[in-house]
């Protein structure tokens, strides 16, 4: 196999003549380059070559092209100067069978008869050690490209993988970098050393990456640099390492780019986007804005359509909000369908709203699904927050933002909102709450109060509703409307509710042992106990602990507990308490929205009418009929019905006539400690046979 083509006879070549080179010591041969054959080989050249004397015609007939890359072109730079009439001196490795030989070869262009360039080599072997043979024969094969340049630039010496690399004859290090000025700066570095040490190899080793100019383009070059002496004049020069690592910067910048970006939106992710935001807030005097987006029905469209559908609707948001955004913003999907972007330099809050609306406009259009065929709607609710006034770190501004975010999930309509001082104000409030509360518990502050029950067919007391109170060290008795809340955000409802559980049923158990005839004890359970697993059994180890039947404890939940999201898992609660024997109540109803097919499905002892029906039921119609259909439904579906709420004599004649079976409110009694619900139990009950009558107040 030919290395290269080149004209069939050059009539500037003198004519091979061997004439003689037979009586030469020194080997010689010229080689076809036409053919790769040998032509001619004195007997000095058959004997380096290692020729048996059989062998003569294998050897001319044999291909010498070189199977390393790496040499084949190094060859074919070789002819080409010889063909054209230059004498090149270059040492040479070969590799005939059997061993292995250096030597120093003079090279020059003759025309043979066929009309192909032949290339007369005369050879001399040097002496040279074999590590120094070894050495330079890595050199000629390393991939490593190693060049030594003169103190002023100038190539002194490069190893083929470099030539490759920088085939120019004029190359400088300068020239190779794509940024002159950073070339120049490695360059400086380099030839940066001690003064007083006037020896070359003092000078400090430079490292880096560039990139380089090179024969295939632009490349990233790792870099090795120092100075170091020439051999032959003596004079300090630099010797340069380079080493091709596109491959492993482009994988490192793609690692970099997937740990910073959404893999399904192609944005920024959490990681760039804290990145990017603490970059801005960092510059001097610097403003901005920050839009905080929660998609609002996300989940129905991954549980109705499947994920795949909602990677189609997270792809559709991700483009809408980056063909919204201008230079300089930042767009990030954050995680599962929450989005944010950053808007530098904005701060006027009218502006920030109006940006905030043209998004949202875009976000609620349509989006196709093309495998299904399926037109997607999704909503979303924003918080806006700008830098420096509402948050002068990127923690305190998303924070904020965060706030404004929850206010605009709780509005309706178009739910944008920005953030201000009162939310700031409210949350600080409400942690101090938490805090207080987890130390609260730790400390034994809650209390439980008991407001009676009464009957009103025998006008007898039923029992008492527990009602937990907080004795807070430095705000007195807290009411429940001013923590379950905050309680219940963090799930600290579950272990309050099992102190008001334990309390109740003690209580209970003392009255009993006292005598009276308290039959049932009402207890709220809160939404954080009815998603507790094993809750039914836990309730039934409390009571059986206390010594109460299961019989005589009244569990009451909100009408609203039942239903939406949740309301499977709290009815499943409910069945299993009733299997256990507890009596269940129905709070606040009539303000819910249960159809009457799913009350059915709800294992129900009572209802219990809801304070907002009895308060004007006397001064209007209105609320008097529903007061009197709730009861007849009441009764219709073998409920008993108990009033809340009562706090006249009118109000309870009213329910009375109506048929309501029992009552609650301050008519009969506060909530009261459990010392003082035992007086009521002594002044309101009195002994006549083995019945008790309530003396009603009026």
């Amino acid at each position: 196999m030919a290395t290269a083509a080149f004209p069939p006879e050059n009539p500037d070549l003198p004519p091979v003549c061997t004439e003689g080179f037979d009586l030469l010591r020194r080997p010689v041969w010229i080689l076809d380059t036409g053919r790769m054959r040998k032509f001619y080989a004195n007997a000095a050249a058959l004997k380096l070559w290692c020729v048996p004397a059989d062998g003569l015609d294998e050897f001319f007939s044999r291909d010498f092209s070189p199977h390393s890359p790496a040499i084949r072109e190094r060859l074919a730079g070789t002819i080409g100067r010889v063909a054209g009439g230059e004498v090149v001196v270059e040492r040479w490795s070969f590799y005939p069978k059997g061993g292995a030989f250096t030597v120093d070869c003079t090279m020059s262009g003759v025309r043979l008869p066929n009309g192909h360039v032949g290339m007369l080599v005369e050879a001399a072997v040097p002496d040279v050690a074999p590590e120094e043979l070894r050495g330079i024969e890595a050199l000629r094969h390393t991939a490593m490209m190693v060049t030594l340049y003169s103190a002023d630039g100038t190539v002194l010496f490069r190893n083929p993988a470099a030539a490759r690399a920088y085939p120019n004859a004029a190359h400088t290090f300068l020239a190779s970098c794509v940024d002159p000025g950073e070339g120049e700066r490695f360059w400086r570095a380099a030839l940066r050393h001690d003064p007083v040490k006037t020896d070359a190899f003092m000078g400090q080793a430079t490292t880096g990456e560039f990139r380089a100019v090179t024969s295939a383009g632009v490349r990233w070059h790792g870099l090795y640099m120092r100075t170091t002496t020439d051999p032959v004049t003596g004079r300090l020069c630099l010797l340069v390492n380079e080493r091709d690592v596109t491959d492993r910067v482009q994988a490192s910048a793609h690692a970099e780019y997937l740990a910073s970006h959404d893999v399904v939106t192609g944005l920024a992710n959490r990681i760039g986007f804290n990145r990017r935001l603490d970059e801005l807030m960092e510059e001097p005097l610097s403003s901005g804005g920050l839009l905080m987006i929660d998609l609002d029905g996300f989940k129905q469209v991954n549980d109705t359509h499947g994920h795949g559908a909602g990677d189609v609707v997270l792809h559709a948001v991700g483009a809408r909000l980056a063909a919204n955004a201008r230079a300089g913003d930042v767009c990030a999907r954050l995680g599962g369908d929450e989005f944010a972007m950053i808007l530098p330099g904005l701060t006027d809050p009218d502006v920030l709203r109006r940006r905030a609306e043209q998004i949202y406009h875009q976000l609620v259009q349509p989006i196709e699904v093309r495998a299904t065929g399926a037109s997607l709607h999704v909503a979303a609710s924003f918080g806006a927050a700008a830098w420096p006034d509402n948050g002068a770190t990127p923690d305190e501004l998303q924070r904020n933002a965060d706030l404004a975010l929850y206010a605009a999930k709780a509005e309706s309509g178009m739910r944008i909102h920005q953030f201000d001082v009162d939310m700031r104000r409210l949350a600080d409030e409400r942690h101090k709450c938490i805090e207080d509360l987890r130390a609260g518990l730790e400390r034994d502050e809650f209390e439980v109060y008991f407001q009676p029950l009464v009957g009103f067919s025998e006008r007898r007391p039923l029992g008492f509703e527990a009602l937990v109170r907080w004795r807070h060290p430095e705000r007195g008795l807290v009411l429940p409307g001013e923590f379950v809340g905050a309680a219940e955000s963090v799930g600290l409802m579950a272990p309050i509710g099992r102190f008001v559980l334990q309390a109740a049923a003690g209580q209970l158990r003392r009255w009993l042992d006292m005598g009276f005839d308290v039959r049932r004890m009402a207890i709220n359970l809160s939404s954080n106990q009815l998603r507790i697993a094993n809750l039914a059994e836990s309730a039934r180890d409390a009571v059986a602990q206390a010594g109460v039947p299961a019989a005589l404890v009244e569990f009451e939940v909100p009408e609203t507990v039942t239903l939406g999201r949740g309301g499977e898992g709290a009815v499943g609660a409910l069945w299993d308490l009733r299997r256990l024997g507890f009596a269940i109540a129905l709070d606040d109803f009539g303000t819910g929205y249960a159809s009457l097919t799913h009350l059915r499905r709800l294992p129900v002892d009572t209802i219990k009418l809801d304070r907002s029906f009895i308060v004007d039921m006397n001064a209007s119609v209105a609320d008097r009929a529903i007061v009197r259909a709730l009861i007849g439904l009441g009764h219709d579906l073998g409920l008993q019905v108990l009033a809340e709420g009562i706090e006249t004599h009118e109000q309870f004649v009213a329910v009375a006539e109506l048929g309501c079976d029992a009552g609650q409110g301050f008519l009969f009694g506060h909530p009261m400690p459990a010392e003082a619900a035992t007086k009521w139990l002594r002044e309101n009950a009195q002994i006549d046979g083995r019945s008790k009558i309530v003396n009603f107040p009026g």
